[in-house]
């Protein structure tokens, strides 16, 4: 099972069956704000369908094939942040993340993606981390920059979003970076 601190107030879990109906209910409480740049509200209509997402993010697990984790919040599930899959030949992710309304402008991102970036670096010994984020997603795309990664480029028509296709901006970190970020924090916490 995995599992990860972030602080006193906040962890990761790998999401499991006991989640679905709180999931769902964030869900659809987040519904219009979500649709807005999530491409996978629609196909969410019961809890059913948020059933066999987190049977395939549980399969995704035990295939060592990448992570879904709930984002928890003072014991409450505030989103959800994972590894899309994982290239192990070349030792590379993307990460994707979202949260219910009432939990954005908690840092609860910001510090998730740390957590599972560390633990792709350090843990899973992965050499790159991708993050895709439509164009204007502006509060979604200052997580990676804030964090250290490069804007790399624009996908242009990369998304279909119910009715038209959105350009994608792509992020990109690698472990040599993170590790002299991570260095560099640590030095200015010393002084």
């Amino acid at each position: 099972m995995f599992k990860y601190v972030i602080n006193e107030s906040a962890y990761l879990k790998l999401l499991d069956l006991s989640d679905v109906d709180e999931l769902f209910a964030l869900t659809d409480r987040s519904r219009d704000t979500l649709r807005e740049w999530l491409p996978f509200v629609d196909d969410v209509k019961t809890v059913t369908d948020t059933e066999r997402f987190v049977k395939r993010a549980m399969q995704q697990y035990a295939d060592h094939n990448g992570i879904q984790a709930g984002i928890y919040y003072d014991g409450k599930l505030a989103g959800v942040i994972g590894y899309h899959q994982i290239n192990w030949q070349h030792k590379w992710t993307s990460i994707g993340y979202w949260l219910g309304n009432e939990f954005v402008g908690k840092g609860l991102v910001t510090n998730s993606m740390k957590a599972l970036i560390d633990y792709a670096f350090y843990y899973l010994k992965l050499n790159r981390i991708e993050v895709r984020v439509a164009v204007g997603n502006i509060r979604s795309r200052t997580i990676p920059k804030v964090l250290g990664f490069h804007e790399e480029g624009r996908l242009r028509d990369a998304e279909w979003l119910y009715d038209h296709h959105v350009d994608q901006v792509v992020y990109g970190i690698t472990a040599a970076e993170w590790k002299k970020i991570k260095m560099a924090n640590e030095a200015t916490v010393v002084l």
